[in-house]
């Protein structure tokens, strides 16, 4: 089967074609130096190059179409986790960060979640899991609280929900370990839906594949944060 014939079951961003695609928009120049490229970032050469790509159909007009024509797993919802994922390596490039975390979910256990989205869509739905009485809020222009945002500066609180006792609580979520780097952003998601939602108490909830014990540590005497570990579990049941 000629390699065209099978676009549709790419998942990762095909950098050949999108090589070509550039190519015959008249950007083969730009196009040949991502191709030719050696720039160093941890393990996350064949990713960084995605990112370069996807930068340069973005800025051009011609994510879309090269979606439409190469990419149509693009438009699912693991083919738009898959494009937020390059564009996070691109900017952790151009910005050189680094840190232990993000090196380990580019390795992320086969027993983990492969992203934090899927971590946070099973969550959402089952919020019972983390505490009886928990739901999701919604505010008054009936946005629910998966990805709220809660500033100018697009930063969003993986889940937002309300307890019983009508507290907000604020979820945070890694897929792999919880790194007391973690605590100083969901002390600002704190304060912020504090401000937002005009309330004297807000819970901090942090969900993590594994809490470190420098997470442990910096967390100690501050009673509005919970840590908690998943675990995943697999039924198989017979097809007849």
């Amino acid at each position: 089967m000629d390699e065209r014939e099978k676009i549709g079951e790419f998942e990762a961003l095909p950098l050949r074609f999108a090589y070509e695609f550039l190519a015959h928009k008249d950007f083969e120049d730009l196009a040949n130096k991502i191709k030719q490229s050696r720039d160093s970032y941890k393990s996350y050469t064949s990713t960084l190059r995605r990112g370069k790509v996807l930068e340069l159909l973005k800025k051009n007009g011609l994510l879309e179409e090269f979606i439409d024509r190469y990419w149509p797993f693009g438009k699912t919802e693991k083919g738009k986790r898959n494009i937020q994922r390059y564009k996070r390596i691109y900017d952790s490039f151009l910005n050189k960060e680094s840190s232990e975390e993000e090196e380990e979910e580019e390795h992320i256990e086969e027993t983990s979640f492969a992203y934090e989205e899927d971590l946070r869509d099973y969550l959402s739905h089952n919020l019972s899991v983390i505490e009886l009485g928990l739901k999701m809020f919604k505010d008054e222009n009936g946005v629910e609280g998966i990805e709220y945002p809660i500033d100018a500066y697009n930063k969003k609180v993986d889940i937002l929900a309300i307890d019983k006792n009508q507290v907000p609580a604020i979820i945070e979520l890694k897929v792999s370990r919880g790194y007391e780097k973690v605590i100083g952003q969901c002390l600002y998601y704190k304060n912020r839906i504090k401000q937002l939602l005009h309330s004297s108490k807000v819970r901090i909830i942090i969900i993590a594949k594994e809490i470190t014990t420098q997470l442990r540590i910096a967390t100690e005497g501050l009673p509005e944060v919970e840590l908690f570990e998943y675990e995943l579990s697999v039924k198989v049941k017979r097809v007849k």
